[in-house]
């Protein structure tokens, strides 16, 4: 624990080396351990005597300058910046480091040592997302997000414990007959006392508080189990689509896991589709590679996600063993009056129909939008034309109001 000076105003610097899992990674343990010690023996040189300097984890180390405001903070990042422009040898190699660094300030940022520690470290986060090998100073909107990141997350963990999170579904509709080709499910979240937080906002601070996987997991359980009991009342839904957060790909035992649930409700595997990411995609690495490959081998689906918002590669999605693809509503909002979002569907549902994907566009509202969709060859529509998203009663009573949709 680092002893704080006392209450005269004072500065803590979160510093993190960019990029040191790669050096770790091609020189070896032994290497990068002397690579962080020749760091230390840098950062202290930079520092006056009366600094007190710690590592705090791996890559990353903790500055407190005392009798300090941001204007003397922001010169003392800016030297340390700079004199780690010198390349620091290891194992007769000459590495160039660039540092992540985010400054929080006494009393202006926070009244204790823990509070202090915390928006620096979330400016740091900030600072690398931002402006890599530079720095940020804690602002007070850093801290109200720290804040309400602290508040909902543990809201949310004990949501989570006490059942408090539910699934809405949002009916799929096969274009060429009218009948149901599935649902997603989404989660929603009603807080007995926040009330309504849309999914936007607490899938970020899931994320970011470590409880994403944890909610994943739920969905799949939820949203099997539901299929049993649709099936129980008379309705048969082809199949549910479930959202998992790149997180989820990194964990060898997916899988496994999926195969429980399916095999413990007694479900079809191709009655399960998965929804992944571009990040996911972007990310291809063995055990991701590893785990989507054997999902797929299970006979679940695998869809992706908004499909042409990001940085897609088609070379990649050729490697994916993906049975579907989801075009973002983005490009459907301005399909009767946007050449460009025309061209890009109409090259989307081309793509998907060579490589034997079925193609999902959401964010149909409108009949003319169906009507156009219907003469590109698209497979399945989802949107506010058919049905919002609502709860599994709902869906059971939307259903038997359709009986072309349900027969």
């Amino acid at each position: 624990m680092i002893d704080l000076p006392g209450d005269n105003s004072f500065s803590i610097f979160m510093i993190d080396i960019d990029r040191f899992r790669d050096i770790n990674d091609t020189l070896g343990h032994m290497n990068g351990d002397a690579f962080l010690r020749a760091i230390a023996d840098r950062l202290k040189s930079l520092s006056q005597s009366n600094y007190i300097l710690s590592r705090s984890g791996g890559d990353e180390f903790v500055i407190v300058m005392p009798d300090s405001n941001e204007a003397s903070a922001v010169s003392f990042a800016r030297s340390l910046i700079k004199g780690m422009q010198e390349p620091v040898e290891i194992a007769g190699n000459l590495l160039v480091v660039s540092l992540g660094i985010g400054i929080s300030i006494f009393p202006e940022n926070g009244p204790d040592g823990q509070s202090l520690l915390s928006h620096a470290e979330s400016a740091m986060r900030r600072c690398k997302k931002e402006a890599r090998g530079s720095f940020c100073v804690s602002s007070t909107a850093d801290n109200r997000a720290a804040q309400d990141r602290l508040l909902l997350g543990s809201a949310l963990r004990d949501s989570l414990a006490r059942g408090l999170l539910n699934l809405h579904y949002q009916p799929q509709v096969d274009i060429r007959t009218g009948r149901l080709y599935g649902a997603e499910a989404l989660s929603r979240w009603n807080h007995p006392t926040l009330g309504n937080i849309y999914p936007s906002r607490f899938i970020a601070v899931a994320e970011d508080t470590g409880q994403i996987e944890t909610i994943g997991t739920w969905s799949l359980e939820e949203a099997v189990g539901q299929l049993v009991k649709w099936d129980g009342a008379g309705l048969h839904v082809p199949a549910v689509s479930v959202n998992l957060s790149a997180a989820h790909f990194r964990n060898r035992d997916l899988p496994a896991l999926i195969e429980r649930i399916l095999r413990e409700h007694d479900i079809q595997p191709q009655r399960l589709t998965v929804e992944i990411t571009e990040s996911v995609m972007m990310g291809e690495n063995e055990d991701t590679m590893t785990g989507l490959a054997a999902i797929h081998n299970l006979g679940v689906g695998l869809s992706m996600d908004d499909f042409g918002t990001g940085y897609s590669s088609l070379s990649r999605l050729t490697r994916l063993p993906l049975t579907e693809i989801k075009i973002d509503r983005s490009f459907i909002m301005n399909l009767e009056h946007d050449a460009n979002a025309q061209a890009v569907t109409t090259a989307v549902i081309g793509i998907g129909n060579r490589l034997k994907m079925t193609v999902v566009t959401e964010g149909v509202e409108t009949e003319s939008q169906l009507e156009l969709l219907e003469g590109l060859n698209c497979d399945v529509a989802q949107g506010y034309l058919f049905a919002r998203p609502m709860t599994p009663d709902d869906m059971l009573a939307w259903a038997r109001q359709k009986m072309k949709i349900t027969q």
